[in-house]
C-alpha cells in the first residue's frame, strides 16, 4: 500500500518537482535582428506584455544586450559585419546555432548584412520571422503623402521587403505596431512563434507571451490546465503524510505558488498590468483594476487561500482523519488532496481568464486606429 512504500510516495513526489521546476527553467532564446530606430525594444515590451526594454533610446547596439522576460530571453543582437563583429565569424561567435527563433526587424529597409544573416540563420533551418514594424505610422504617412488607402500600403511595403530579401524571400512579412498590439499581424506573429518551437518550449513561450486575440488566450487556458497536474500531485503527497497538520501548510504553499504562476501566464501581475495602463492611459479600466485587486486578495496572498481552503473545511477535516485509519486511510486523503487542488486551480484559471477577456477587450477597444 501507499502508506507503506514510500520511496513510492518518494518518486512521485520527485516526479511533480522535477515537472514544476523543468517548466520554470526551461528557456526560449529569440535573437533581434535589424537596424536601431526599428522598434526592436517597443516590440519585445509589446511580446512581453511588460516593460522590460527601454523605449526611446536610439543607439547603436555594439555587443548583445539581453531581456529576460520568465521563461523568454530577447536578444538585441549587435550589427553583423563590423570591425567587431565580422561576418565570417559573426554566427559562430554569438553562439546563433544555440538560438530559437529570429525576428529580423526593421522600421525602414534592411541592411545587406541584415539580408546576410536571413539567409545565413535560415539556411540552417532557424525559425525566422520577417518583421515590419511601426507600421500604424506607415499607414497614416501613406495616406497623407501619397493618398493611399491600409490595404494598398500594406502590399507594397511587403513587396518592397520581399525584394530586398531575395532571391530567397520569406512567405510571409509581419507587419506590427507596439503601439496598436491587437491590431494588424502582431497575434499572427506569436501565433506562428509558437507553432515554430515545440515540446515544453511552445508551452513556455505561450505562457509568457502576451495574448491579443482569442486564440492566444485559448492556447493559454491549455498551459494553465496543464500546469495545475503537478501541483495537484504534489497536494496528493501531501495527504500521504503522516505528520498531524503539516500537510495543510503545505498545500497552502503550493496554492500560493500556482497562483501566480496563472497570474503571470494570463498577464495580471502589477508589471503587465502596468504595461496596459501606460498603452491605454492611466484611467483606462478602472473597474477591471478593482478586480485584479480582488483577484490577488484572493489567490495570490496567504490569508485569500487559507479562506478558500476553510470554505472546504469537510473535505480537509475528512483529509486531516482518514489519514490515520490503516491503508485505506492515506489514499483517501491523497485523493481529497488531489480533488480539492484542482478544482481551486480550474476555479483560479477560470477567473484569471476572464480577467484576461477584459483585459484584451480593453486593449482591442483602446488601441484600434481612429
Amino acid at each position: 500500500m501507499a502508506s507503506s512504500n514510500p520511496d513510492l510516495i518518494r518518486e512521485f513526489t520527485e516526479r511533480c518537482q522535477q515537472s514544476i521546476r523543468e517548466f520554470e527553467e526551461i528557456q526560449v532564446r529569440c535573437g533581434l535582428i535589424g537596424p536601431s530606430g526599428s522598434g526592436k525594444s517597443s516590440l519585445i515590451n509589446a511580446i512581453a506584455g511588460e516593460k522590460i526594454a527601454a523605449v526611446g533610446v536610439v543607439e547603436t547596439t555594439n555587443d548583445p544586450q539581453e531581456y529576460v522576460h520568465k521563461g523568454i530571453t530577447f536578444v538585441d543582437l549587435p550589427g553583423c559585419g563590423t570591425q567587431k563583429w565580422p561576418r565570417d565569424t559573426y554566427i559562430e561567435r554569438l553562439k546563433l546555432d544555440d538560438f530559437d527563433c529570429f525576428l529580423l526587424v526593421t522600421a525602414q529597409r534592411f541592411y545587406d548584412s541584415d539580408a546576410y544573416l536571413y539567409r545565413e540563420l535560415t539556411a540552417r533551418g532557424k525559425p525566422c520571422f520577417v518583421v515590419r514594424n511601426m507600421i500604424d505610422r506607415a499607414i497614416e504617412d501613406g495616406l497623407h503623402d501619397n493618398g493611399h488607402n491600409e490595404q494598398e500600403t500594406r502590399r507594397l511595403i511587403s513587396a518592397d521587403i520581399r525584394h530586398q530579401l531575395e532571391p530567397d524571400p520569406p512567405s510571409r512579412v509581419y507587419l506590427t505596431s507596439a503601439r496598436q498590439p491587437a491590431q494588424h499581424d502582431l497575434r499572427e506573429l506569436l501565433e506562428a512563434i509558437a507553432e515554430a518551437l515545440g515540446g515544453l518550449k511552445r508551452s513556455r513561450f505561450v505562457a509568457d507571451m502576451a495574448a491579443y486575440g482569442e486564440q492566444a488566450l485559448s492556447r493559454k487556458r491549455q498551459v494553465a490546465g496543464e500546469r495545475i497536474v503537478p501541483y495537484a500531485g504534489l497536494a496528493a503527497a501531501n495527504g500521504l503524510n503522516p505528520i498531524p497538520g503539516l500537510d495543510i501548510g503545505a498545500d497552502i504553499s503550493l496554492l500560493l505558488k500556482l497562483g501566480n504562476e496563472i497570474a503571470c501566464i494570463y498577464g495580471l501581475t502589477d508589471n503587465q498590468l502596468a504595461y496596459v495602463r501606460r498603452l491605454l492611459g492611466p484611467d483606462a479600466l478602472p473597474g477591471l483594476m478593482a478586480k485584479t485587486a480582488q483577484f490577488a486578495t484572493k489567490y495570490l496572498a496567504r490569508e485569500g487561500v487559507m479562506a478558500l481552503l476553510r470554505r472546504m473545511a469537510r473535505s480537509v477535516a475528512t483529509k486531516e482523519v482518514t489519514r490515520f485509519i490503516p491503508f485505506v486511510g492515506p489514499l483517501v486523503a491523497a485523493g481529497i488532496g488531489w480533488q480539492a487542488t484542482f478544482l481551486l486551480g480550474e476555479q483560479l484559471v477560470k477567473e484569471a481568464e476572464s480577467l484576461a477577456e477584459e483585459v484584451l477587450a480593453g486593449i482591442v477597444r483602446g488601441t484600434a486606429p481612429a
